[in-house]
C-alpha cells in the first residue's frame, strides 16, 4: 500500500502515472498531477483550497488528469501501481 503523504507530494511536483481500480472493479490507468506547471490555465487553483479538500477526505484523492484534461478522483485503497513520469 502507498503512503498517502507521498502520493500527494508527487503529484503536487510532477505527473504520476496511478493504476487503480475503479468503484465498478475496471482497472484504470491515469495520468495525474497537482503540480501548478502542468495544469491548465482554467484548472490552476488556490493551493490552500487543494490541501483542505485533501486534509478533510484522507481516503480520497483528487487530481487533475492530464489526458483528459479534467478533475478525476481515485480511493487510496484503490491504488495497484504507481510510477512518476513528468511527461504530459
Amino acid at each position: 500500500m502507498y503512503n498517502r503523504d507521498n502520493v500527494l507530494s508527487d503529484l503536487r511536483s510532477h505527473i504520476v502515472e496511478v493504476t487503480f481500480t475503479k468503484v465498478d472493479g475496471s482497472e484504470r490507468v491515469m495520468r495525474c498531477t497537482l503540480a501548478p506547471q502542468y495544469l491548465p490555465e482554467s484548472y490552476k487553483q488556490d493551493e490552500e483550497k487543494e490541501r483542505t479538500f485533501h486534509r478533510e477526505n484522507e481516503n480520497v484523492i483528487s487530481a487533475c488528469d492530464v489526458q483528459k484534461g479534467g478533475w478525476r478522483s481515485f480511493r487510496m485503497d484503490s491504488v495497484q501501481y504507481l510510477q512518476i513520469i513528468d511527461v504530459a
